[in-house]
């Protein structure tokens, strides 16, 4: 995990269209070598190994979720994280079960968090 690459996502990967969104962003970032991509569920079992190695790093810990549930921000929160930016899809005009994907606001996603 300890890389250059100084940006950790973690993402929703629900089964709309919003989670579809957060999953896609992430994977691309993680891809193109701007983030690394972490397994949101191995941190809601609480995996001890994983979840202390992220919060050591000194890398930004960017959370994504689709919905207004925010079951990813709710899942760092139990496990101790407390210092990480949330980003929800549905801030980029994406409604849930109505927005298909679309490569643009894929774009927009990934332009805002690598702004950041």
């Amino acid at each position: 995990m300890e890389t250059s690459i100084n940006k950790i996502v973690i993402a929703c990967s629900g089964a709309s269209n919003t989670g579809c969104y957060t999953d896609e962003v992430a994977r691309r970032m993680a891809k193109s070598g701007d983030a690394n991509m972490l397994c949101m569920a191995k941190i809601a079992i609480g995996d001890k190994a994983l979840i202390e190695k992220t919060k050591k790093s000194k890398s930004k810990i960017i959370v994504l979720d689709g919905c207004p549930i925010n079951c990813v921000d709710k899942i760092m929160k139990t496990q101790g994280f407390i210092d990480f930016i949330h980003i929800n899809t549905t801030s980029f005009g994406i409604t849930k079960g109505k927005t298909p994907l679309i490569d643009e606001k894929v774009d927009e996603i990934i332009n805002h968090i690598n702004s950041l």
